[in-house]
């Protein structure tokens, strides 16, 4: 099934294994952290939203799995997961969720998903209720207009141009990763190495792939998925998220069956990197970890 790769880690660190799942549609490589505290508690899955890889998630997932096993995937075409064999969409790649966690044997799990992967754990608590415990929605919104639909969809097709002329060389020059990340950031990190990475994961994405999921994303399955959630939900939202629209984040929330909000000040699309204690805390409250 995979090839188990332990990174080194002290006996008080959680220790990480880095399985590759032969998927029919290419390899789908998963970061696995065991927990550093025994604790009889859920898994944690971390799903990345459109245009990077589960890269952004390692500093969650490093604190999690201090109590929590926690998985973290490079979905399909993005980060480690390449190269595949047919572009996939959302619809696809949440399929190949559903293949992780079979292959991992997990019956249930709380789920956080950031951006399109929120849109994705909408779908996946929508086809296996029974399997999510809980549910964290990070930078997701619902469009509540054909503008903003229609916006959305301009900012993709500009990003779909960009794909075309894309070269690794250029994350070699800050000030192209620079620019990038000023839409997803209130402030950008001053560690400029995570800057650098998701401006690399941009680079190496499958083309074909991020097309075909970014026409997904205004999908009114999504929403539909949405008023169908049995879990309890939180949407964590962030006031200066320059790729989401804020304004319906009540909206978004009331759609979902007992689903609460929480408010990230001066934050930007990016939470778990741009504030990554405030976001860790509201995480661990919701999933009862302390």
């Amino acid at each position: 099934m995979s090839t188990p790769s332990p990174s080194p880690a002290s006996a008080s660190a959680p220790q990480k294994r880095t399985l590759t799942l032969d998927n029919p549609y290419g390899p789908l490589v998963v970061d696995v952290w065991e927990p550093s505290q025994a604790a009889d508690r859920l898994p944690i899955l971390l799903v990345h939203g459109w245009g990077s890889s589960g890269s952004y998630w390692q500093t969650t997932a490093k604190a999690l799995a201090q109590t929590s096993p926690v998985i973290v995937p490079d979905l399909l075409g993005s980060g480690r997961s390449q190269p595949v064999r047919q572009p996939r969409n959302m619809f696809d790649q949440v399929a190949s969720i559903k293949f992780i966690l079979d292959q991992l044997e997990i019956e249930q799990a709380q789920v956080i998903g950031h951006s399109m992967g929120g849109a994705m754990a909408l779908l996946l608590a929508e086809a296996q209720p029974e399997r999510i415990d809980r549910l964290i929605l990070t930078s997701l919104c619902f469009f509540m207009t054909e503008t903003e639909e229609q916006i959305f969809k301009a900012a993709m097709f500009m990003f779909k141009l960009s794909l075309g002329f894309r070269h690794t060389r250029l994350a070699s020059l800050p000030i192209f990763s620079r620019m990038m990340a000023n839409r997803y950031f209130y402030r950008l990190p001053k560690d400029n190495k995570l800057v650098e990475q998701g401006f690399i994961d941009y680079l190496e994405l499958d083309a074909a792939t991020a097309v075909a999921c970014a026409k997904n994303a205004t999908d009114p399955a999504i929403e539909a998925a949405g008023a169908n959630v049995q879990a309890p939900t939180l949407l964590i939202a962030c006031r200066q998220d320059q790729v989401m629209p804020v304004a319906n984040v009540d909206y978004t929330a009331k759609v979902i069956p007992d689903c609460q909000v929480h408010w990230i000040d001066k934050c930007g699309h990016l939470p778990m990197v741009e504030k990554p204690r405030e976001y860790l805390a509201i995480v661990r409250e919701f999933l009862r970890l302390d």
